[in-house]
């Protein structure tokens, strides 16, 4: 089993879900929370952040495990329903932050790097304060994506 991390900022955003302070929450789901991304350089750009802080999906129960990746198709589906992009991508890295969770990236066909990954494009340029979470900005937004993403929950049942 590999061992997480200590100061684990994963568990700290899920700690401010919690709270009822992390500004891009947008739902609490049965094995996590989903959030818009802090950079919304790729309108859309949201997470799933598990609360069961494992390092490799292998390390969950296989119904935990299964719920979650169903948990975050639910999510991808409703923020490709609400922005409307010409494809999604879909990350689970893990090798800065040791605590699983799901990137949702959002790509339109206005992207001259379309076929690149997210992670090609400028650093600067996905960092511009334009692009930043705005929770005022953003909240029709979010909005939008945990109404879908709600009605998608109740649509699957366990």
């Amino acid at each position: 089993m590999a061992i997480h991390q200590e100061n684990c900022e994963i568990c700290e955003r899920i700690a401010q879900c919690k709270a009822g302070e992390h500004p891009g929450f947008i739902l609490e789901m049965e094995t996590g929370y989903a959030v818009l991304g802090d950079s919304q350089f790729f309108r859309g750009y949201s997470l799933l952040l598990c609360k069961t802080p494992a390092t490799e999906l292998d390390e969950l129960t296989p119904e935990i495990r299964l719920k979650y990746l169903e948990e975050m198709a639910l999510l991808a589906e409703a923020v490709r329903k609400v922005v409307q992009p010409h494809k999604l991508n879909y990350e689970c890295l893990g090798n800065m932050v040791h605590h699983l969770h799901w990137h949702i990236f959002p790509r339109y066909s206005d992207d001259e790097q379309r076929e690149k990954p997210v992670w090609a494009h400028d650093k600067a340029a996905r960092r511009e304060s334009q692009y930043n979470l705005d929770p005022a900005r953003d909240a029709p937004l979010m909005a939008a994506i945990r109404d879908e993403l709600q009605q998608l929950m109740q649509s699957h049942p366990e």
